[in-house]
C-alpha cells in the first residue's frame, strides 16, 4: 500500500534545489576528473610532438606544426592553471 506524503510548495522548492545542487556537485566532480585526465593525455603527447617537429624543420609544414605545437602548450598551460585553482 503506497502512502501519500503531502508537502507544501516551500518543501517542494528546498527538495528541488537540494537534488540541482547534488546533480551540479557531481557533475563538476566528473568534470574536474576529465580535465586531469586531458592534461595528462597532453602531457604524454608532447613526446611525438618534438619529434614531428624536428621531422618537419626546414620543410612548408613546419609553420602548421608551430601553431599546432604553440595551441597545445597553452592548453596545457591553462589546464595546469585549472588544476591548481588559479584563474
Amino acid at each position: 500500500m503506497k502512502k501519500i506524503v503531502r508537502l507544501t510548495e516551500s518543501e517542494l522548492k528546498e527538495m528541488l534545489h537540494h537534488s540541482v545542487a547534488r546533480a551540479l556537485q557531481e557533475h563538476k566532480f566528473d568534470q574536474d576528473r576529465e580535465i586531469k585526465l586531458a592534461q595528462k593525455e597532453l602531457y604524454q603527447m608532447g613526446k611525438n610532438l618534438s619529434s614531428i617537429g624536428l621531422r618537419l624543420d626546414g620543410t612548408r609544414y613546419y609553420s602548421l606544426y608551430r601553431k599546432m605545437a604553440d595551441a597545445m602548450s597553452e592548453l596545457n598551460n591553462q589546464l595546469i592553471k585549472h588544476i591548481r585553482g588559479e584563474k
